[in-house]
């Protein structure tokens, strides 16, 4: 039984001793795997550093707002008999929104039609009596000019019977004066006619004032009822509806809120520190979830609020059908000076790895540990947010970044 022990204590020894080897082959390889500071040579190659200049771009955030808001009120006071829109509806010029009544108006209206007609009948009348008597002051002057021209015959024929002995002196001189007589009645005729004339010219005149001023009257009361049909004067949207159908307002009493749509702008908060950078005319972007817009800057209000300063930007072209006003936005604004970025090509195997390091490359193939930062600017390009010093780098995971410089041995042989 002693001697079974020691054969089986012996067959132990080699199981032992090759485990052992075992773990200890296992750990150098773990050493080796964690704590190896060996730099694959795919990431020991220098990497060439372009630059590239792009646009210098400051963003904001704001609204679409309009260039024209008009806040139409009732003109007088009356009832809503007609409403033809709605919150939100986009309106044409000319297109009518509302109707007013005013019971009032149309009675004074009515009163005025009907004193204007009467007048028009009085004024014809008034002018049919005016012509009637200027013709039979006509007529007068005619029986007038008869007479005196029948006296003259009448003076001249006795003038030669009184030579010839026929009639008397006194016959004569009585037909002189009766011939002077219808003299002095034609002049007198003359003189009524002319200042008749006169005085029918006026009277005409005060006739057609007085049917004038009837019916500036009647236009003015139907202008002013013209007033109570409410239309748009430019086409836009109705952003506020306080009307109903059949209420009754009164003079001044705000009904709508009209804004256009033709003529639209941005505004925008930026940072009050860019207020240097900017200038009227600079070009910019309208950015919203439907598309961009080219606009450019308008107007610059310094005014510091909360921080940030107002731009308001102009629309290049007649804004698209699907821009809102109040709409939310973003604006991109293109400042003069350019922005150089620095470039580099991004390793294949760059998601591969969680973080990278930026190591610096001297002229005497040095490379030094860096704290810049880099940014994934298109599908195979980075780009380094400091500028570097340097016309090369290597960019390595950071499992193997461990040393804060090295030499790379004939790096630009």
């Amino acid at each position: 039984m002693e001697e079974y022990l020691i054969v089986k204590q012996k067959s132990r020894y080699p199981i032992a001793i090759a485990a052992l080897l075992l773990l200890l082959a296992l750990g150098y390889l773990i050493k080796i795997l964690l704590f190896s500071n060996d730099i694959p040579e795919r990431y020991l190659k220098p990497i060439l550093v372009s630059q590239v200049s792009l646009p210098n771009v400051l963003k904001g955030i704001g609204t679409i707002e309009p260039t024209q808001r008009e806040l139409l009120s009732a003109p007088l006071k009356g009832n809503i008999n007609t409403l033809t829109i709605r919150e939100g509806q986009a309106i044409k010029k000319g297109q009518v929104l509302a109707k007013l009544t005013n019971y009032e108006l149309e009675q004074d209206i009515h009163n005025a039609s009907y004193e204007q007609l009467n007048l028009e009948s009085q004024v014809a009348i008034d002018k049919s009596n005016l012509a009637i008597k200027l013709s039979q002051i006509k007529v007068d002057l005619s029986k007038a000019k008869m007479a005196l021209q029948q006296q003259a015959l009448e003076l001249n024929a006795n003038k030669v019977l009184m030579e010839q002995g026929i009639i008397s002196a006194i016959r004569f001189k009585q037909s002189e004066m009766l011939y002077k007589q219808s003299e002095l009645e034609v002049n007198a005729k003359n003189d009524e006619l002319s200042l008749f004339k006169d005085a029918f010219d006026q009277q005409l005149i005060a006739l057609d004032n007085k049917v004038n001023i009837a019916k500036n009257k009647l236009s003015y009361l139907q202008r002013r009822q013209e007033q109570l049909t409410l239309t748009a004067n430019f086409d836009g949207t109705v952003s506020q509806n306080l009307a109903k159908l059949g209420q009754a307002v009164t003079q001044g009493q705000s009904l709508f809120e009209l804004i256009e749509t033709d003529n639209l702008l941005a505004k925008i908060q930026v940072p009050q520190y860019s207020s240097t950078q900017l200038k009227i005319g600079q070009k910019a972007d309208i950015v919203t979830p439907s598309g961009t817009i080219a606009a450019k800057v308008d107007y610059i209000d310094t005014v510091i609020r909360n921080g940030a300063i107002n731009v308001f930007l102009v629309l290049d072209a007649s804004p698209p059908s699907w821009l809102r006003s109040s709409q939310a936005i973003e604006a991109h604004i293109y400042l003069e000076q350019s922005l150089v970025a620095q470039n580099i090509k991004k390793p294949n195997d760059f998601d591969n790895y969680s973080k990278w390091k930026v190591y610096e490359i001297t002229p005497s193939s040095k490379a030094i540990l860096t704290n810049i930062n880099y940014k994934t600017t298109e599908q195979d390009t980075l780009s380094f947010n400091e500028t570097l010093q340097s016309n090369y780098v290597l960019l390595l995971p950071a499992d193997y970044a461990t040393k804060n410089n090295f030499d790379l041995i004939g790096a630009f042989k």
